[in-house]
């Protein structure tokens, strides 16, 4: 099943540009950073005071939120992935948990017979 994904991150665009040609400029920076993204879909560009002056033209950094395809089968086939290590992370420590015995066993309380 296919969903989408909201993300949050920065992204680089041309300090002049503004409206959509803003919106695809930033679009396009989200995807050549990363590749694997499908359908980017820009919600909210905020600009931030960041400004890189060593390009020309000079460019702005922006603070995005967007939306892409979500696949999560993909996310499963990628073992190397830091969500996967973490994941796999916490089922062995809960294996091991359950493997810990606790410390003094219980033991039922031993009452002696009442003598009549």
């Amino acid at each position: 099943m296919c969903g989408v994904a909201i993300f949050q991150g920065r992204a680089l665009a041309d300090i002049n540009l503004t409206g959509v040609p803003l919106a695809e400029a930033l679009e396009a920076f989200i995807c050549r950073r990363d590749p694997r993204l499908e359908n980017v879909q820009l919600r909210r560009a905020t600009p931030t005071g960041d400004i890189e002056s060593r390009v020309q033209p000079n460019k702005r950094w922006y603070e995005v939120i967007f939306e892409t395809d979500d696949n999560p089968g993909d996310e499963d086939d990628d073992d190397d992935t830091f969500e996967a290590r973490k994941k796999a992370k916490a089922k062995a420590k809960a294996e091991a948990k359950k493997q810990v015995k606790t410390w003094p066993p219980s033991n039922p309380p031993v009452i002696p017979p009442a003598d009549e």
